[in-house]
């Protein structure tokens, strides 16, 4: 017998490969056989694979230092020496008892679990897991474009915005549920794994609405294309439903499911920041961003014009460009759009197995080790942007306790949860907006205003001493108040205490 293989050229037309049967069969004198499917002989996509897989080591394996990220780890301690998740502040004097849903309580025991088990590396190593199971399945998601140019460009676009995007936060791991959702939206999943995938997504980041959303999305666009039932989708929805409803069985409850809302209902606390603001278009992830929206809404409107690629990019895109939180999520749902509105560019077919694809594939593979293990080798925080040294001069002379009222920065207030806990040290704020008063939260605005009401907020805040970035309107001010004295400077930060 002969057996026959029969693929897609870049073009969109059929290809075969025929391989060697029984004794009967014979190939032509002209056409050497086709490599056999195994790893022994690699396509040519592999080793693009192979060097995104690298691409996702190196941000995974990058070193620690987000801000938010240093709030979750102290709290993950917390749980971890308490036996039981917080439900009112204890890291604050602004805002100490008052009442907090740790909504990301599931992400934070990872972390502090990891700590404790093989360190600060471990969590490393569980963003690398993270960064390279969204290359695998972005890349799955790609394979609508057919051709290597068109999967290319797709996932070049996306891994582009990861350095980023893709930082050690809950929210990366929703951006991976988000991508595993969307590959059983595709039917290549079975969509019973929805209920566990979403337990895990309610319990570790607010998020998983976006996971109900988009197949929401997905089933009325399939509907107004075809005018007929969407089994594929409406089974995806109904698991994930079904998941979401299960979050609720947590430590927390039917809390979580609400968290979402309390959000919406509080939005005055997240004006003035940066991340919950329209993109000013000058980072370079937003710039990349805008490259991919707007390929995807042209190549829509010309090549695909399906409701199901409509409405998911009107809807995400205007997620997006409101809201520079939503970049990392709607770059992974523009990601399958884009690659079916590419679907046949060039002629380059990746499934092609030539010879020379094996010594690539190993060198871009043996690149990948490489990365991996310098990755792991490599320091484990990245704390330059804190004031290390201030904070240190603060706490030899007693300036810097749990009785004292300091004002800081918000990612500072993260800092100091995570170098000290809340039993050596209180903030004033860090970045749970969600979380503080209207009046902390206004104070703490003014205090970044150039012409904001420094000496009523300090005055409200009855703070003891104010560390704070010199470059800055509040920094200046301290400088020259007669009010205030500085008592310590260094290259980037200043420490003032009021004047008797």
């Amino acid at each position: 017998m002969v057996s026959m293989d029969v693929g897609l050229r870049g073009d969109g037309a059929a290809t075969a490969d025929v391989g060697e049967g029984d004794e009967g069969s014979s190939t032509p004198a002209d056409e050497a056989p086709s490599p056999r499917r195994d790893w022994r002989h690699p396509s040519v996509e592999a080793a693009v694979l192979w060097l995104l897989v690298a691409v996702g080591l190196r941000i995974g394996l990058s070193p620690l230092g987000d801000n938010s990220f240093l709030t979750h780890l102290a709290t993950g301690r917390l749980i971890l020496d308490d036996h039981a998740i917080p439900r009112t502040d204890p890291y604050s004097f602004s805002a100490h008892g008052h009442a907090w849903t740790v909504q990301s309580w599931g992400a934070s025991v990872i972390y502090a679990l990891n700590e404790r088990t093989v360190g600060l590396v471990g969590i490393r190593l569980v963003d690398a897991v993270l960064c390279v199971g969204l290359v695998l399945l972005l890349w799955r998601l790609s394979r609508v474009g057919t051709s290597l140019v068109a999967r290319i460009l797709v996932a070049g676009l996306v891994v582009s915005m990861s350095t980023g995007l893709w930082v050690e936060r809950p929210l990366l791991f929703g951006a991976f549920f988000l991508a595993i959702v969307l590959v059983a939206a595709e039917g290549e999943l079975d969509p019973r794994w929805l209920v566990p995938v979403m337990w895990l997504w309610v319990n570790i980041h607010g998020s998983f609405p976006f996971g109900a959303g988009i197949l929401v999305l997905y089933v009325i666009g399939r509907w107004l294309d075809d005018r007929e039932r969407p089994v594929v989708e409406l089974r995806a929805l109904g698991w994930a439903v079904l998941g979401t409803l299960v979050g609720a069985l947590g430590p927390l409850g039917p809390k979580l499911l609400l968290f979402p809302l309390d959000l919406l209902s509080n939005r005055e606390a997240f004006k003035g920041i940066a991340e919950w603001e329209p993109p000013h278009w000058q980072r370079g992830v937003e710039r990349f961003f805008a490259i991919q929206l707007g390929l995807t809404i042209v190549l829509v409107l010309w090549r695909d014009r399906r409701w199901r690629s409509i409405l998911p990019t009107v809807v995400f895109g205007l997620a997006a460009v409101t809201s520079t939180r939503n970049i990392l999520q709607a770059s992974i749902v523009l990601t399958p759009i884009l690659a079916a509105s590419l679907h046949g560019l060039g002629t380059i077919d990746g499934t092609r197995r030539p010879r020379l694809a094996r010594p690539v594939v190993i060198a871009v593979a043996v690149l990948a080790v490489l990365v991996g293990v310098m990755g792991v080798a490599g320091p484990n925080t990245a704390l330059a942007p804190y004031p290390e040294d201030a904070a240190a001069w603060m706490r030899h002379r007693g300036m810097l306790g749990v009785d004292d009222r300091v004002v800081s920065r918000d990612y500072v207030g993260n800092w100091l949860e995570y170098e000290y806990g809340p039993d050596q040290v209180r903030t004033y704020i860090d970045d749970r907006v969600d979380m503080y008063p209207l009046p902390v939260i206004r104070d703490y605005t003014q205090l970044l205003a150039e012409d904001g009401h420094f000496q009523a907020v300090l005055d409200r805040a009855r703070a003891t001493s104010v560390l704070w970035d010199r470059r800055t309107p509040l920094g200046r001010w301290l400088e020259r108040s007669e009010r205030w004295k500085v008592v310590h400077r260094d290259e980037k930060w200043l420490v003032a205490v009021p004047e008797p």
